[in-house]
């Protein structure tokens, strides 16, 4: 393979990438509102405790993966892939093209998902304590804030900000 077609094709693939990171970051855009709540807590009752925040930590959330960021990546890298060479070459360097493709996809796609977030330890006002960790909200959540603890039979928790006009029945 000359210089030039090798320049081509890692250009290709770079450029290649940069789509898929613009697919997927399209995608997981998020508003981040205090009013945004979480799909699973809809229609679903919750038993409420209150408490009061006495540590938190930022943490990440590890992102998810699943067939997409593969097929996006093995068709991208395919398609790169066959840019290079003649013929046989061309198929070869196609389907080395497809599994890196399907290898950088599938990372692209666990970092693009990944969330940041905070593990929150909550003193609750019957003594016990417990630690929630919750995706990044605005505004956050610090040490002395009095929380809302809201648990399904499930046993799914989340927590928002207490303020002394909620009522609680």
């Amino acid at each position: 393979m000359d210089r030039d077609t090798l320049k081509k094709a890692l250009s290709l693939a770079f450029g290649s990438l940069a789509l898929l990171s613009f697919v997927f970051s399209a995608g997981c855009a998020s508003g981040g509102g205090y009013t945004k709540v979480p799909r699973t807590s809809a229609g679903v009752s919750h038993s409420v405790e209150l408490g009061t925040i006495v540590h938190v930590r930022k943490v990440n959330i590890e992102g998810e993966s699943s067939n997409l960021g593969v097929v996006s990546g093995v068709g991208a890298g395919a398609a790169v892939g066959r840019t290079v060479g003649r013929g046989d070459g061309s198929l070869i360097a196609g389907a080395a093209g497809a599994v890196i493709g399907g290898i950088a996809g599938t990372k692209i796609e666990k970092a693009m998902t990944a969330k940041l977030a905070q593990e929150v330890t909550i003193e609750s006002d019957d003594g016990g304590t417990m630690v929630v960790v919750q995706e990044l909200q605005d505004p956050e959540f610090r040490e002395g804030d009095r929380v809302a603890i809201l648990e399904t039979n499930a046993g799914w928790t989340r927590i928002r900000h207490y303020d002394e006009g909620d009522q609680f029945y």
